[in-house]
Protein backbone atom coordinates (compact mmCIF):
# COMPACT_ATOMS: atom_id res chain seq x y z
CA UNK A 1 0.00 0.00 0.00
CA UNK A 2 1.30 3.68 -1.07
CA UNK A 3 1.74 6.01 1.31
CA UNK A 4 1.22 9.68 0.70
CA UNK A 5 3.67 11.87 1.68
CA UNK A 6 2.35 14.13 4.65
CA UNK A 7 3.65 17.42 3.73
CA UNK A 8 3.05 17.53 -0.17
CA UNK A 9 3.22 21.15 -1.67
CA UNK A 10 5.89 23.65 -3.61
CA UNK A 11 9.03 24.50 -0.49
CA UNK A 12 9.46 28.06 -0.10
CA UNK A 13 12.71 28.05 -2.12
CA UNK A 14 10.85 26.64 -5.19
CA UNK A 15 8.45 29.64 -4.88
CA UNK A 16 11.21 31.97 -4.83
CA UNK A 17 13.39 30.79 -7.37
CA UNK A 18 9.97 30.94 -9.72
CA UNK A 19 9.33 34.44 -8.32
CA UNK A 20 12.81 35.27 -9.56
CA UNK A 21 12.15 33.94 -12.89
CA UNK A 22 9.39 35.72 -13.57
CA UNK A 23 10.49 39.21 -11.78
CA UNK A 24 13.77 39.32 -14.58
CA UNK A 25 11.05 38.85 -17.27
CA UNK A 26 8.64 41.23 -16.64
CA UNK A 27 12.08 43.36 -16.33
CA UNK A 28 13.43 42.38 -19.42
CA UNK A 29 9.54 43.37 -21.20
CA UNK A 30 9.23 46.41 -19.75
CA UNK A 31 11.28 48.85 -21.66
CA UNK A 32 10.37 47.39 -24.61
CA UNK A 33 6.51 48.11 -23.93
CA UNK A 34 7.34 51.48 -22.65
CA UNK A 35 9.12 52.47 -25.83
CA UNK A 36 6.32 50.72 -28.03
CA UNK A 37 3.51 52.68 -26.64
CA UNK A 38 4.06 56.27 -28.16
CA UNK A 39 5.01 54.53 -31.44
CA UNK A 40 1.42 53.64 -31.37
CA UNK A 41 0.13 56.44 -30.35
CA UNK A 42 1.64 58.23 -32.97
CA UNK A 43 0.51 55.60 -35.52
CA UNK A 44 -2.71 56.10 -34.70
CA UNK A 45 -2.71 59.88 -35.12
CA UNK A 46 -1.22 59.32 -38.48
CA UNK A 47 -3.89 56.75 -39.20
CA UNK A 48 -6.56 58.75 -37.79
CA UNK A 49 -5.53 61.94 -40.96
CA UNK A 50 -5.37 59.21 -43.10
CA UNK A 51 -8.71 58.31 -42.77
CA UNK A 52 -10.45 61.74 -42.47
CA UNK A 53 -8.81 62.61 -45.20
CA UNK A 54 -10.28 59.71 -47.74
CA UNK A 55 -13.63 59.73 -46.12
CA UNK A 56 -13.59 63.47 -46.87
CA UNK A 57 -12.45 63.46 -50.67
CA UNK A 58 -15.21 60.19 -50.70
CA UNK A 59 -17.89 62.60 -49.50
CA UNK A 60 -17.14 65.16 -51.67
CA UNK A 61 -16.85 62.96 -54.62
CA UNK A 62 -20.07 60.94 -53.80
CA UNK A 63 -22.36 64.21 -52.90
CA UNK A 64 -20.87 66.23 -55.59
CA UNK A 65 -20.02 69.21 -53.04
CA UNK A 66 -16.77 70.45 -52.21
CA UNK A 67 -15.48 69.48 -48.62
CA UNK A 68 -12.94 71.72 -46.56
CA UNK A 69 -9.87 70.39 -44.60
CA UNK A 70 -8.34 73.02 -42.39
CA UNK A 71 -5.40 72.15 -39.84
CA UNK A 72 -6.81 74.27 -36.64
CA UNK A 73 -3.68 74.27 -34.70
CA UNK A 74 -0.61 72.06 -34.28
CA UNK A 75 -3.69 69.41 -32.41
CA UNK A 76 -7.01 70.07 -33.82
CA UNK A 77 -8.43 69.55 -37.61
CA UNK A 78 -11.60 70.57 -39.19
CA UNK A 79 -13.42 68.96 -41.72
CA UNK A 80 -16.92 70.94 -43.42
CA UNK A 81 -18.83 71.07 -46.46
CA UNK A 82 -17.58 74.31 -47.97
CA UNK A 83 -21.17 75.36 -49.55
CA UNK A 84 -20.96 78.87 -48.42
CA UNK A 85 -23.73 78.65 -45.99
CA UNK A 86 -24.73 81.63 -44.05
CA UNK A 87 -23.11 84.66 -45.15
CA UNK A 88 -19.62 82.34 -46.23
CA UNK A 89 -18.72 82.27 -49.59
CA UNK A 90 -19.07 78.76 -51.66
CA UNK A 91 -16.07 76.97 -52.41
CA UNK A 92 -12.87 79.04 -51.10
CA UNK A 93 -11.15 76.51 -48.60
CA UNK A 94 -12.51 79.17 -45.91
CA UNK A 95 -14.61 77.54 -43.01
CA UNK A 96 -17.54 80.86 -41.97
CA UNK A 97 -20.18 80.26 -40.11
CA UNK A 98 -23.11 78.86 -41.20
CA UNK A 99 -21.35 75.86 -42.95
CA UNK A 100 -21.81 72.78 -41.93
CA UNK A 101 -19.05 70.99 -39.71
CA UNK A 102 -18.77 67.12 -40.57
CA UNK A 103 -15.92 66.71 -37.73
CA UNK A 104 -13.49 68.28 -35.40
CA UNK A 105 -10.53 66.07 -34.30
CA UNK A 106 -8.17 66.16 -32.26
CA UNK A 107 -4.63 64.49 -32.19
CA UNK A 108 -4.40 62.09 -29.69
CA UNK A 109 -2.56 63.61 -26.82
CA UNK A 110 1.39 64.08 -27.16
CA UNK A 111 1.15 64.26 -31.08
CA UNK A 112 1.74 67.40 -33.00
CA UNK A 113 1.45 68.40 -36.52
CA UNK A 114 3.53 70.57 -38.43
CA UNK A 115 2.25 71.15 -42.13
CA UNK A 116 6.17 72.49 -43.28
CA UNK A 117 4.52 75.48 -45.05
CA UNK A 118 2.05 74.52 -46.81
CA UNK A 119 -1.57 75.56 -46.92
CA UNK A 120 -3.29 75.33 -43.77
CA UNK A 121 -6.64 74.84 -45.55
CA UNK A 122 -7.73 73.27 -48.39
CA UNK A 123 -11.00 71.59 -49.81
CA UNK A 124 -11.58 68.26 -52.21
CA UNK A 125 -13.87 69.46 -55.38
CA UNK A 126 -16.34 67.12 -56.47
CA UNK A 127 -14.18 65.17 -58.48
CA UNK A 128 -11.81 64.30 -55.69
CA UNK A 129 -9.01 66.76 -56.74
CA UNK A 130 -7.24 68.49 -53.71
CA UNK A 131 -7.45 72.78 -54.27
CA UNK A 132 -6.20 75.83 -52.47
CA UNK A 133 -8.18 78.68 -52.26
CA UNK A 134 -7.35 80.02 -55.42
CA UNK A 135 -8.23 76.81 -57.33
CA UNK A 136 -4.96 75.70 -57.50
CA UNK A 137 -4.16 72.14 -57.37
CA UNK A 138 -2.67 70.99 -53.73
CA UNK A 139 -0.36 68.77 -52.58
CA UNK A 140 2.22 68.18 -49.68
CA UNK A 141 2.81 66.36 -46.26
CA UNK A 142 2.18 66.70 -42.28
CA UNK A 143 4.48 65.72 -40.08
CA UNK A 144 3.28 63.88 -36.91
CA UNK A 145 5.63 63.72 -34.17
CA UNK A 146 5.50 62.64 -30.50
CA UNK A 147 9.25 64.36 -30.07
CA UNK A 148 11.15 61.19 -30.62
CA UNK A 149 9.48 59.64 -33.33
CA UNK A 150 7.77 61.43 -36.66
CA UNK A 151 5.21 60.02 -39.19
CA UNK A 152 4.18 61.86 -42.72
CA UNK A 153 1.11 61.96 -43.98
CA UNK A 154 1.51 62.28 -47.83
CA UNK A 155 -1.41 64.19 -50.58
CA UNK A 156 -0.46 63.88 -53.73
CA UNK A 157 -2.03 66.59 -56.29
CA UNK A 158 -4.39 63.63 -57.48
CA UNK A 159 -5.86 63.24 -53.74
CA UNK A 160 -3.92 60.41 -52.96
CA UNK A 161 -3.05 60.00 -49.19
CA UNK A 162 -0.30 57.81 -47.62
CA UNK A 163 1.55 57.35 -44.74
CA UNK A 164 5.50 57.07 -44.28
CA UNK A 165 8.49 57.22 -41.97
CA UNK A 166 10.00 59.05 -44.24
CA UNK A 167 9.52 62.97 -45.23
CA UNK A 168 9.96 61.81 -48.83
CA UNK A 169 9.26 58.53 -49.46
Amino acid sequence: MHRLRENSGFTLMELIVVIAIISVLCALAIPGVINWIPKHKLGNGARDVLSTLEKARMRAVRDRVSIGIEIVDNVNYRVWIDNGAGAGETDNAEWEAGENIIMDRALPAGIVSDIGGGPSSFRFDSQGFPLDKNDRPVSGKLKLSNGRHDRYVHMSVAGNVKISKDENP
